[in-house]
């Protein structure tokens, strides 16, 4: 095996409880080629991946949806929910029809888009957006929350919006959040380590799901997360990529372009391993 990376996968990685499933480290699963895990929120992979920094990350499918033309997508896995996901919604202390403004987290796309289409086309509601910049007297705003920040802050507010359960409501459809998406350009010069990650990524996702308790004790460290809590939550969520998810996907794109985020329906390109 050649060193150097001209061979080193460049793997985008969210250090967040729901990623439990696709962690090939705690699952023991060791590649055979070189790798590097660059971490951070999908804020953060989303532009190492469109900048070419990185080769292949769990990323926003907001991410895919706005540069499709420029990545695949790996098949059978993404992050996803069908009702509740209890790591992405909007925190507040009003009902939802007294919301007049909503602070958004700045490290998602994908929920930011989704909160936009819930008042705009579900409720058909005006409100306007801010930036959260910090999370001092947070409980007196109505704000946007997603991963291990929604799961610490959710006690100090009297209501939870989820996100995926507005959406079900609203479509019976799964929302995906992430899937697994690399650089077109990547597939054809780094194809067989691609083919072994996809593989160990499918290993991993069957041996944690299999025995979720004993994994879930390697990786809770703080008290906020009990074993029980993050066995119960990860298990609510979905890991798959059926054609109900592509569906889901499409019909998210398609809201996007009502509220004109978008210009162009996006074609979704997955790979055929």
């Amino acid at each position: 095996m050649k060193k150097g990376n001209r061979e080193m996968l460049k793997i985008g990685w969210i250090d967040f409880l729901n990623t439990l499933p696709f962690n090939f480290e705690i699952a023991g699963i060791k590649p055979e080629f070189e790798y590097k895990l660059y971490k951070g929120v999908p804020v953060k992979l989303n532009k190492l991946l469109r900048n070419k920094e990185i080769d292949i990350a769990i990323a926003s499918s907001a991410e895919y949806i706005e540069n499709f033309q420029d990545y695949l997508i790996l098949p059978n896995l993404s992050i996803s929910a069908t009702n509740k996901v209890h790591s992405v919604a909007i925190f507040s202390n009003k009902q939802l029809s007294d919301i007049k403004e909503v602070y958004l987290s700045k490290a998602s796309k994908t929920s930011r888009y989704l909160t936009k289409i819930i008042f705009d086309i579900f409720l058909k509601k005006e409100i306007s957006y801010k930036e959260l910049e910090n999370y001092q007297d947070i409980e007196k705003k109505s704000v946007l929350l997603i991963g291990d920040n929604a799961i610490f802050f959710s006690d100090r507010f009297k209501y939870v919006y989820d996100l995926s359960e507005i959406w079900y409501k609203n479509t019976g459809l799964p929302f995906v959040f992430a899937l697994w998406i690399l650089n077109k350009e990547i597939f054809y010069k780094k194809e067989r380590q691609l083919r072994q990650f996809y593989n160990i990524l499918m290993e991993s996702k069957e041996k944690i799901l299999k025995n979720l308790p004993n994994f879930v004790k390697n990786f809770v460290k703080t008290e906020k997360f009990s074993r029980e809590f993050a066995t119960e939550y990860i298990k609510n969520l979905d890991y798959n990529l059926t054609e109900k998810h592509i569906q889901s996907l499409k019909l998210f794109s398609k809201y996007l372009q009502d509220v004109k985020i978008i210009k162009k329906e996006p074609k979704f390109n997955l790979l055929n391993f």
